[in-house]
């Protein structure tokens, strides 16, 4: 009885949290001067087979109808349907910090924990640097959580991490993986709203929260600006941003549809997130050309300032799926995760 009233009152504290942020979900299909125009207002999600689906902030609904008037309803506030999830078995942030500080503790020779900033509501930014010694080694980064609502890339990024650290000197593969690299593992990029549930930080959306080419002076977000002055000082040679959801693994650019200009480095991304996607058959592409033209993301700024081969990856079907579905969806992910890191050396 006492598990499962803790159970219903953890459940309602997060549904009350969920209460304080909007968003619909519309389907949109119109001329693609008109979709071109609501991109670069609004987050387009995923293609659908007729159009495309997309977020819209409550208090902006007005503003958008404008522009789509046609636009079908898809789900009136897409935190609505998280209350049958079981969200208390998922971490929650203070949960993150004292996983992180175990890891941390429990492989001393191998992990330490570092913070690279502070959120506007004063939690700390984490960062595990896995590292066995040594100089010129490729650096890696792994994200997680750029969307607070998208709480499976989370439990993944655990899962593998903890897997690496166990793994090390007693399998193979692993130990290779850990002894050519250092990885920073970021399990969580916004905390302020992963902790609320929340997807957006500040009502704005932190994967269009960074500059790009076109927009050197982008307006950014207290924890985009965290991450963009790690990047500029660590200067990672590769990075992988795990996003839920849709299965695909992509490249910049975003914000167009041309292809970076340097023929190698397309070479390159495309030989990437093909190889990425072999065993779980994600679809691999440009973002733009895969999803649609997204202005702001991460792999577009850590590409276009350090030269970063930046790849976003899409895991599973749903942002919270039941926890029952954590260890498959875990299972979908290792061999991506484990052919992105090796793929530098």
């Amino acid at each position: 009885m006492f598990r499962k009233l803790l159970f219903l009152s953890l459940l309602l504290a997060v549904n009350v949290t969920l209460a304080a942020e909007q968003i619909r979900s519309y389907q949109v299909s119109v001329n693609p001067l008109k979709m071109n125009k609501i991109a670069k207002q609004f987050e387009v999600v995923q293609k659908l087979e007729k159009g495309f689906e997309v977020y819209v902030l409550e208090e902006r609904v007005p503003e958008f109808l404008k522009l789509a008037p046609h636009a079908v309803l898809l789900q009136k506030n897409i935190h609505s349907e998280t209350a049958d999830k079981a969200i208390p078995v998922y971490r929650n942030y203070a949960q993150v910090e004292n996983d992180l500080k175990a890891f941390a503790a429990d492989f001393k020779n191998l992990a330490t924990l570092e913070t690279y900033g502070v959120t506007k509501q004063g939690r700390n930014l984490y960062v595990l640097k896995l590292s066995t010694g040594g100089e010129n080694k490729p650096r890696l980064m792994i994200t997680a959580a750029t969307h607070g609502d998208e709480l499976i890339t989370t439990e993944v990024l655990f899962n593998l991490t903890g897997e690496l650290l166990k793994g090390y000197g007693v399998d193979a593969r692993l130990t290779k993986i850990l002894d050519g690299r250092d990885i920073y593992i970021i399990p969580v990029v916004s905390a302020d709203s992963f902790e609320a549930r929340q997807r957006y930080v500040q009502n704005m959306d932190p994967n269009r929260a960074y500059p790009w080419p076109d927009e050197p002076n982008n307006k950014t977000v207290d924890v985009i600006q965290s991450m963009m002055d790690l990047t500029n000082k660590v200067k990672f040679t590769g990075s992988l941003d795990l996003h839920a959801y849709g299965k695909l693994v992509m490249y910049p650019w975003g914000y167009t549809r041309k292809a970076p200009t340097n023929a190698a480095d397309v070479v390159t991304f495309k030989d990437l997130v093909v190889s990425m996607a072999k065993d779980n058959q994600y679809k691999a592409g440009q973002i733009s050309t895969t999803i649609y033209v997204a202005e702001g993301s991460s792999a577009d700024y850590f590409y276009w300032k350090t030269g970063t081969k930046a790849v976003a990856a899409e895991l599973g079907k749903e942002k919270i799926p039941h926890w029952d579905k954590i260890p498959a969806i875990t299972t979908e992910a290792r061999e991506m995760v484990w052919t992105f890191l090796e793929y530098f050396n």
